[in-house]
């Protein structure tokens, strides 16, 4: 008894292209308002507009001690983690490093 269970015998089965009858019950389905279940492409948009113009996003790992010491100037500033970011950026620009 080789393989265990048994199941040695079955196999993938294949992908049946789809011919035009397939296509036009779908037509009619969606016409009666029968949504398909089949799974939809996902579209990721990577840059949405913010309130001073596109925005993005990251996950960022640093050490603990960068990261609190990041909250706190926040804080103490009064501003929001995009508007500390912001601000670090910008004091790199002026200090013409890469």
């Amino acid at each position: 008894m080789s393989g265990g269970f048994g199941f040695n015998d079955i196999k993938p089965g294949t992908a049946v292209p789809r011919n035009e009858d397939q296509n036009e019950l779908d037509r009619a389905a969606e016409a009666q308002g029968f949504v398909s279940r089949q799974a939809q492409p996902t579209i990721q948009r990577k840059v949405k507009p913010g309130p001073n113009g596109p925005v993005g996003q990251f996950n960022l790992r640093a050490a603990v001690e960068d990261v609190n010491e990041f909250v706190d100037w926040c804080g103490r500033e009064r501003m929001s983690y995009r508007e500390g970011f912001g601000k670090l950026m910008e004091l790199k620009r002026r200090a013409g490093s890469i």
